[in-house]
């Protein structure tokens, strides 16, 4: 399986930030801490963030959920 990336690009209005937290923390394996600092650039910051993962089947799930907890996002493939 080759690297991908996830591009988070923005949020919708009804954005769920803990269940988006808590996903990046299990999904992506990043640190809590970690977690909620990307969604604080994203929602406090406007910036854009990527984070690469190492499966792509996971990737798509990380996708699935952020979209459904109202994160805006797409897969790069490398």
């Amino acid at each position: 399986n080759n690297m991908v990336k996830i591009k988070f690009i923005g949020w919708q209005i009804g954005m769920r930030p803990i269940p988006f937290i808590k996903l990046l923390n299990k999904k992506a394996g990043l640190s809590l801490v970690k977690s909620k600092e990307i969604k604080d650039k994203i929602v406090d910051e406007g910036q854009t963030i990527e984070i690469s993962i190492r499966d792509e089947k996971i990737a798509h799930e990380i996708i699935f959920e952020s979209q459904k907890n109202g994160v805006i996002c797409k897969l790069i493939e490398e």
